[in-house]
């Protein structure tokens, strides 16, 4: 394999995304057995091997080693990453679990219990829908309590997730003890005529509708699904993963990947025609991943094998406008979004119906009526990019910037350090970063920093200083392009009332948003990310 000894200097470097990066020597741990002698420049090469093990399939030996080389050399860059269990489980030529996005119907035995050991042992998330079941409350426990139990000798920390139609009987214990669970995500799943209901008054409906936003208010907790627009993209019932991005049937999953926007700036020029060809192999990759995953059933596998699901999506979105000097929110920034994500949608698009037309389609029943043929049913979802985020440095998917000065908690560890892309911008202009740093750390406010250019104070917003409006107009930009979920927090200021979340939770579904996650700031004790000023 002359093509794959890649004796090219530059891929047996360190890749760019390690070079001063304080995550890694906390990350290591994931990715490498011997987390002592971590050697991030195999970690593409570990992915290609996997990559090129299905491609041979479709490919002649020369174009599956050009493919896997191009797929090596974007990891390589940072412009392009599969979700974090691929690569933490690529070590290893053993078969495994590459994909990070789980649904499982409820557990009814032990061996259902071994299905679900097998993907948080691999590093996935799995999502349940207890909405037919006549306890939820003790099956949710359950799962937290054995999940837990097993939590301190996986590579990385197991969650879960539970959806409950708010029709079920003990919906409102359901809320309440979703401020318990440290480690299971709660979800309530409403339809229209919940709303119907709430804005005539019924009273049934209200006191759900006031618990619920009470519930968010003080905890954050529990999330929403819309049920509305999940059968706007699927004929099939679908069920949020952990983070919400993924919508899966029962006993299906998913591959995801995350394209990095910060590598298509240059000189403050977005490349749209190289992130359109990166699409294209970031589809490839994960498509291919499908045939090599090592599933945890039977049925699990011929659901997969029946949808061949992947959500290619971004991260980074939030760094990428402070490069092209565009307020987060701003009506350019909408624009900036329309114009990437239609390009992306087409492309997905036609590149899943090429790969059908040369390796097989996926079950035409899972497509919305008119939908040409195509090789995987769902193409889009942006994640939240926990782990991945943290290998390119970037803000997670398209989340905005929490603080310019980061406390970031890390298995752990906690790790300060100005916000990378906002570094770098301060060092293009000539200010002096440590300055920067120490005045943050002082407590002085962005806004207040004297040496800072003008132009550059104007687009630097953080999570908190965003309008409700300006975060969920921003979610619901992305969705309407998509066609799986987006994990994004809604932040909201301490000050914030529970009539604030309610008119919040209201206008995300009038915008035609799928799931909504609420957090009023400060809310949670020990926030995973946090401002130190």
């Amino acid at each position: 394999m002359t093509t794959l000894e890649l004796s090219n200097e530059a891929l047996n470097c360190e890749p760019s995304w390690a070079i001063n990066n304080p995550y890694l020597e906390i990350l290591s741990p994931r990715f490498f057995s011997n987390h002592d002698s971590a050697d991030w420049s195999d970690l593409p090469k570990r992915v290609g091997r996997l990559f090129l093990k299905a491609e041979k399939k479709y490919s002649t030996l020369d174009v599956a080693e050009e493919k896997t080389l191009a797929l090596v050399k974007l990891i390589h860059e940072g412009a392009f990453l599969p979700n974090s269990p691929v690569m933490m489980n690529s070590e290893s030529d053993d078969s495994t679990n590459l994909f990070a996005c789980h649904v499982l119907s409820p557990p009814s035995s032990f061996s259902d219990l071994d299905v679900a050991k097998q993907i948080h042992d691999g590093c996935g998330g799995i999502g349940y829908d207890f909405s037919n079941m006549e306890d939820p409350i003790s099956a949710t426990l359950n799962i937290e309590t054995q999940t837990n139990l097993l939590n301190p000798n996986r590579k990385r920390k197991a969650h879960s997730a539970v959806t409950l139609s708010y029709k079920h009987p003990k919906i409102i214990d359901f809320i309440k003890i979703s401020s318990q669970l440290v480690i299971t995500h709660t979800n309530i799943e409403f339809d229209n005529d919940f709303f119907d209901n709430v804005s005539k008054h019924d009273s049934d409906s209200l006191k759900l509708w006031n618990t619920l936003c009470e519930s968010i208010y003080t905890t954050g907790r529990p999330s929403i699904s819309l049920k509305a627009e999940k059968e706007k993209r699927s004929k099939s019932k679908l069920i949020n993963n952990v983070c919400g991005e993924s919508l899966l049937r029962e006993n299906e999953s998913s591959l995801i990947g995350s394209i990095n926007l910060t590598k298509f700036v240059k000189e403050g020029i977005f490349d749209f025609e190289r992130f359109k060809k990166v699409a294209k192999v970031g589809l490839n990759c994960l498509d291919n991943l499908h045939d090599i995953q090592d599933h945890a059933s039977e049925l699990v596998q011929e659901r997969c094998l029946e949808s061949r699901k992947v959500g290619v999506g971004i991260m980074g979105y939030s760094d990428t406008l402070l490069m092209l000097n565009i307020r987060y929110g701003s009506d350019e920034s909408l624009a900036f979004v329309e114009k990437l994500m239609s390009l992306l949608q087409a492309t997905l698009k036609s590149e899943s119906e090429r790969l059908g037309r040369e390796r097989g389609y996926c079950s035409q029943a899972l497509l919305l009526e008119n939908s040409p043929p195509r090789r995987n049913a769902s193409l889009m979802a942006v994640p939240a990019n926990g782990t991945l985020s943290l290998i390119a440095n970037v803000s997670g998917g398209i989340e905005p910037i929490f603080s310019y000065l980061i406390k970031q908690t890390v298995q752990g560890e906690a790790i300060f350090q100005l916000q990378p892309t906002f570094k770098r911008i301060l060092q293009r202009y000539g200010v002096d970063t440590n300055v920067i740093f120490t005045e943050l750390k002082a407590g002085v406010n962005v806004a207040e920093l004297t040496s800072l250019p003008l132009e550059l104070k104007t687009v630097l917003v953080t999570a908190n200083d965003l309008s409700t409006k300006e975060h969920i107009f921003t979610q619901s930009m992305f969705q309407a392009y998509i066609d799986g979920g987006i994990s994004k927090t809604i932040n909201l200021p301490n000050s914030a009332t529970v009539d604030d979340i309610k008119r919040a939770l209201l206008l995300a579904k009038d915008k035609g948003c799928i799931g909504v996650s609420l957090y009023r700031n400060g809310s949670l004790k020990d926030q995973p990310t946090q401002s130190v000023s």
